[in-house]
């Protein structure tokens, strides 16, 4: 299961799988791969890509997950299940442009939905400990917002309204260090036979 650096993991990554994969001929210059931390979008990217984690959850249709036992015999916490909200924006000064980079965009997220942990942990600036086990992956929905919520998301930016798509990275499993305490295994069952105790 995945630890505390997964979030960032998984948003690094899929800015990354579009910034060494997209079009280089359709910008003018260079173009920018922007992870925003807000809803002010600064720095401004005229040109290139941005990612916004606009929505972090917990997964509401996973419940009651068992403790887990590690390797190592140790048997930890429940893993919590998180959902992230991606926002995810070409720009260009050209209209045309743009909606041409939105469609690359989505077709490529499809042809690659389901990112492994080998990219995963790349990703990070951190990499003294893994973010994933090797044998982890996350997978992309998209995840198309209605209108009301769509305008609400869109209101917090008002004068920079961009033509953007909605993903989902469900059930990302974020383990505990907390490990539970177990007595020793039974070995041997004695039982006897007679009248109970305390009874008149």
């Amino acid at each position: 299961m995945a630890n505390y650096l997964a979030l960032a993991a998984v948003a690094k990554t899929v800015l990354k799988m579009v910034e060494e994969a997209c079009p280089r001929d359709e910008f003018i210059g260079t173009p920018s791969f922007v992870l925003y931390p807000g809803h002010d979008f600064t720095p401004a990217v005229s040109e290139g890509f941005s990612l916004l984690v606009w929505r972090v959850g917990v997964n509401s249709a996973i419940r009651n997950q068992p403790a887990r036992r590690r390797p190592d015999g140790l048997k930890r916490r429940p893993s919590l299940p998180v959902d992230m909200g991606l926002l995810i924006t070409p720009w260009s000064t050209e209209a045309e442009r743009q909606l041409r980079l939105l469609g690359w965009l989505m077709r490529h997220i499809e042809d690659h939905a389901v990112i492994p942990a080998a990219l995963l942990n790349q990703a990070l600036s951190r990499r003294d400990r893994p973010a994933f086990e090797p044998d982890e992956a996350v997978e992309l929905y998209v995840d198309t917002l209605g209108v009301p919520d769509q305008l609400g998301l869109w209101d917090k930016f008002r004068n920079r309204w961009q033509t953007s798509v909605t993903y989902a990275a469900r059930s990302v499993m974020i383990e505990s260090d907390l490990t539970l305490s177990e007595g020793a295994l039974v070995q041997t069952r004695e039982l006897r036979a007679g009248r109970p105790e305390n009874v008149t």
